[in-house]
């Protein structure tokens, strides 16, 4: 079987050096060898082509909404306009992303909606309407941070592009106004 399109990586335009605390140099090899292992085996049709196709395309949204650590990286613009009108506060924020965090049971991913909701991905699967995604996978975070899933948590919010997050939620209002 034959994939009609094949799967490109996306190029990581950021310094991987600097996204220390949160993602070490060898977590982040490690993790980006589980990416392209998922566009290869979907590319050659090999495995679980749903779950590789799933896994490379979060993978990629991933990668893209990750910039250098910045300390009290907070959200800008439409994020930050969502965050508050969903939740009140940062705050807020981010006690239900811990919440969230805290449901997902094993290896998933945690992701707000372009509508400022978040939700888990128990497993790999195609969601339409990310804004923001972080990769609860073991291999995203296992090799400096163990089971302390809540480290990792805080730590890679400091790491996440809001222009990125601002600009997926723009194109979203775009794309439903056109679908009208």
């Amino acid at each position: 079987m034959t994939q009609s399109k094949p799967l490109q990586l996306i190029d990581i335009s950021y310094d991987v050096s600097k996204l220390t605390p949160a993602i070490g140099q060898q977590d982040f090899m490690v993790h980006l060898e589980v990416y392209k292992q998922q566009v290869n085996s979907y590319n050659k049709a090999q495995g679980d082509i749903p779950f590789n196709k799933a896994g490379a395309h979060l993978h990629g949204l991933y990668f893209e909404n990750l910039r250098e650590t910045r300390s009290n990286n907070r959200p800008i613009s439409k994020s930050s306009h969502i965050i508050e009108m969903r939740y009140g506060s940062w705050d807020n924020f981010i006690q239900c992303y811990l919440d969230t965090v805290n449901k997902l049971q094993g290896s998933g991913w945690v992701f707000m909606n372009t509508a400022g909701y978040l939700n888990i991905i128990p497993n790999n699967r195609i969601v339409d309407n990310i804004a923001m995604i972080i990769d609860f996978w073991e291999h995203s975070y296992y090799l400096s941070y163990g089971n302390d899933r809540k480290s990792y948590a805080m730590n890679i919010l400091n790491n996440i592009n809001w222009e990125v997050v601002d600009m997926r939620i723009l194109d979203s209002k775009k794309n439903k106004k056109h679908a009208e």
